[in-house]
């Protein structure tokens, strides 16, 4: 009763943000750089915020644009550049100035809008791979090198889907089209801001944040490969919900190997139909990361919660309920290795809320996993 109670208060407005009975911390972490320094048969994810996450596996490092910047409503029709001190806060004491490859899903400010910035946060602009649609590519033309050094820039597609495969030592990226879900729904009416694509490559990036254009959505298949090149963990990446009705994992690819972590957009998935369900039921999916919930029209430095007006607490926790009813009753195989109690106390404002199948990460915060040559329906005989 007592914790029934605490859980009714801590949920007030105003107070703590409580998912799954657990306490939110209160803001961003600080990145550990220990999390870092790992054998190399461990997985790394760590969680930059929004759509942004870091992937290191073998001594390789892959991003996901992070974004940090977090302009605010009332800038989008500003002139308003990255924020290069919220980057630099935002990177610190991880691999960021390594990453050998970026991903980005679609071209909105929140994901596209501080990669300008990258190189003067010490990313070599003609070291990292760029993966995005061509709306994306015209919007930062300015940047590529000369001929196109970016590697595997843009994936041809056909009927929709993403054909080729891009790589990096020791990962497999396949491009998937998606859909991006609508941002609000205002009087009724479903909105998706900043649609619209970009045929030609511009002079110059865009000043303000609402120049930056959605293009065609894409979510990711990244694989782990091992020494022998063989896929020893998956990971579906969605920087935007779609439902079932405009984004799929290929049926070869389903049959390749199950997904063991899915890394999830939470804002918007009430305004499609099943959503995180047929990701998880497609993929056989063995554990749920809950990404791009916090608020990024806030500061970085502001307290967290959940994005204004889209999400809120009991949106993300229902969510979390989708997911549980979702998986299947036993228990997960696959968790982090470096999320036990003694390694995260639940109640020691060190990181964010999990379950057995899934986790809502704070920005800052790491994530272990040790991969298998075996998928889980594998191990287990089916």
């Amino acid at each position: 009763m007592l914790i029934t109670v605490l859980t009714l208060f801590l949920a007030l407005p105003g107070c703590t943000l409580v998912v799954a009975g657990q306490a939110v911390p209160k803001h961003a972490l600080e990145a550990d750089p220990d999390q870092f320094v790992v054998p190399d048969d461990i997985a790394v994810l760590h969680y930059y915020g929004v759509g942004g996450w870091g992937v290191q596996w073998r001594g390789e490092y892959l991003l996901t644009a992070p974004y940090f910047s977090n302009h605010g409503l009332l800038d989008f029709k500003r002139k308003k550049g990255p924020d290069l001190e919220s980057i630099q806060a935002g990177i610190r004491n991880t691999p960021f100035a390594d990453a050998g490859l970026i991903l980005v899903g679609h071209g909105h400010v929140d994901h596209a809008a501080d990669i300008p910035a990258y190189a003067d946060a010490g990313l070599a602009p003609d070291q990292a791979g760029l993966i995005a649609n061509r709306t994306t590519l015209n919007m930062l033309a300015e940047l590529l090198p000369p001929e196109d050094a970016f590697r595997c820039a843009e994936a041809p597609t056909q009927d929709g889907q993403a054909l080729s495969q891009c790589t990096l030592p020791g990962f497999r990226i396949t491009p998937l089209a998606s859909n991006h879900a609508p941002n609000i729904r205002i009087l009724g009416k479903a909105i998706t801001v900043s649609t619209g694509t970009l045929d030609d490559p511009l002079e110059n990036v865009p000043e303000r944040p609402s120049d930056y254009l959605l293009g065609q959505t894409w979510a990711y298949l990244i694989d782990l490969l091992d020494a022998d090149g063989e896929v020893v963990f998956r990971i579906h990446y969605m920087d935007a919900v779609a439902g079932s009705d405009q984004a799929s994992i290929p049926a070869e690819l389903q049959a390749e190997r199950d997904i063991d972590v899915h890394i999830a957009c939470v804002p918007g998935y009430n305004y499609v139909d099943d959503y995180p369900e047929w990701v998880i039921e497609q993929g056989n999916t063995g554990y749920v990361l809950l990404g791009h919930w916090e608020d990024f029209f806030r500061p970085r430095d502001k307290r967290l919660k959940p994005v204004s007006i889209v999400l809120s607490e009991r949106k993300l926790n229902t969510f979390v309920q989708r997911i549980e009813k979702a998986m299947p009753a036993e228990e997960s195989a696959l968790t982090p290795a470096n999320k036990s109690d003694d390694d995260c106390p639940v109640d020691a404002n060190q990181c964010g809320p999990r379950g057995k199948f899934w986790a809502l990460p704070v920005p800052g915060e790491t994530y272990h996993f040790k991969p298998d040559r075996l998928s889980r329906k594998h191990q287990s005989g089916d």
